[in-house]
């Protein structure tokens, strides 16, 4: 929507965007995993496979681009932004993606899915990828 206001030489542009980014929003949401996958090493010297995992439940509050995901009684922090497609002119999407050391996740803001992945480089077999959706608290 736009409004312009004329008055006298002076002119005011106000542009008012309908959805707002998410650096724009706070929002506290919970969330449940759909499907969780971790690897695993069964045995020493055995070839690692993927195992599911026990879904969780747990909060996410997005303040500007700061998530916080709160799992077990253990915050994390993770730092956001928007997601944009260099291959299609740079277009925004309605889908942040967050990250802080060990920790990545992706929201899409509209629909309420995300995908959480954890991978440390230090040991091969902690890895963990879970998908699902939350809802607005």
């Amino acid at each position: 929507m736009r409004v312009v206001i004329r008055t006298g030489f002076v002119l005011c542009l106000v542009l008012v965007n309908s959805g707002a980014t998410f650096a724009q929003a706070k929002r506290s949401l919970i969330c449940k995993e759909q499907v969780a996958i971790g690897l695993v090493q069964p045995e020493a010297g055995g070839a690692v496979k993927a195992e599911t995992i026990a879904a969780r439940t747990f909060s996410l509050i997005l303040s500007r681009d700061l998530l916080n995901v709160i799992l077990a009684g253990r915050t994390e922090f993770f730092e956001c932004q928007d997601v944009a497609y260099r291959s299609d002119g740079r277009r925004r999407s309605s889908t942040i993606k967050c990250q802080n050391a060990t920790n990545f996740l992706t929201l899409d803001l509209v629909r309420l899915k995300f995908f959480k992945a954890q991978l440390n480089p230090e040991d091969e077999t902690d890895a963990k990828f879970s998908y699902g959706s939350c809802n607005p608290i």
